[in-house]
């Protein structure tokens, strides 16, 4: 197992300045983007991060206000 370093990454957040989204190396755009080999593929990551911050926002959500007829 290896590690990496970005200037790009934004630790705390894991969160990626030079493309303004979540931290995915190799993602498209990535400058590790061809560099490196990765064990899972880079848009299965993506989509595994997008499912992860769906689930978040609905936990968060307020309730649907019910508004009487």
């Amino acid at each position: 197992m290896s590690t990496f370093t970005c200037a790009h990454h934004d630790v705390p957040k894991d969160w990626c300045l030079l493309l303004k989204t979540d931290c995915v190396p190799g993602r498209p755009g990535c400058v590790l983007r061809g560099k490196s080999v990765f064990l899972v593929s880079a848009e299965e990551r993506i989509r595994e991060k997008e499912q992860a911050r769906r689930e978040r926002e609905l936990a968060i959500a307020p309730p649907p206000v019910r508004r009487r007829p």
